[in-house]
């Protein structure tokens, strides 16, 4: 080893002298854990108000079908990519973002598309308001619990991490609420009561982004 060599180890191991070891963190460990949480959560959100559709006949129905495969999907990808975005470099996986926003464009098509086949709805304002507040209540603690984790992380994109936080419990909660509203035939009752008010949320706290994930 020349003397050169030397002098630069010896100068990392003196500026790297108080550090301790560190090993990478798992990015599943702790999205799994939510997702299993947060799952459970609305399945006893489920439980407790009730369902309100006939399960096994919406089963047979491919509208149905479509619509909760897509709600699923935005929550699994959403979910890896607010994950992967805890890591400085999204642990070279950028491209699940693309995945995510194209899901859930689809799926707001199709939200427009039965809007328009609906003719559109009107809904007394008190009941607007009694489903909004449920649909923020319902989704607030999972929204919480995933931008507690991303703030444990070391982002360098506070507002796609925020956006695929709003992604990944919009679906969730979209999930358990069409499925114990007796509204649920509507599609356009279901986005402006449950998906509108929370990506508005989402929109307000994105604003903060930079403070919430700064590190």
């Amino acid at each position: 080893m020349s003397d050169s060599e030397k002098n630069t180890d010896d100068l990392i191991g003196h500026l790297c002298g108080d550090l301790k070891p560190m090993s990478p963190r798992c990015p599943y460990r702790r999205i799994s854990i939510w997702l299993i949480l947060s799952v459970g959560y609305i399945v006893g959100v489920i439980y407790y108000l009730g369902l309100q559709v006939n399960l096994l006949d919406y089963l047979t129905r491919a509208t149905f079908i479509f619509e909760m495969g897509m709600a699923i999907a935005i929550l699994i990808s959403a979910a890896l990519a607010s994950s992967w975005l805890s890591f400085p470099d999204c642990i070279q996986r950028d491209w699940m973002k693309t995945i995510t926003v194209t899901l859930f464009s689809v799926f707001l098509f199709w939200i427009l598309a039965s809007g328009i086949e609906e003719g559109g709805m009107s809904v007394r304002s008190n009941f607007f308001l009694s489903s909004c507040s449920r649909g923020i209540v319902v989704e607030a603690i999972p929204f919480i619990a995933l931008i507690f984790m991303t703030m444990k992380g070391n982002t360098t994109q506070p507002y796609w991490s925020m956006a695929m936080s709003v992604m990944a419990v919009s679906s969730l909660g979209w999930i358990g609420l069409r499925l114990t509203c007796p509204m649920y035939e509507s599609m356009t009752y279901g986005f402006i009561n449950y998906l509108l008010p929370f990506c508005i949320l989402g929109v307000v706290l994105g604003l903060f982004a930079r403070k919430l994930f700064k590190w």
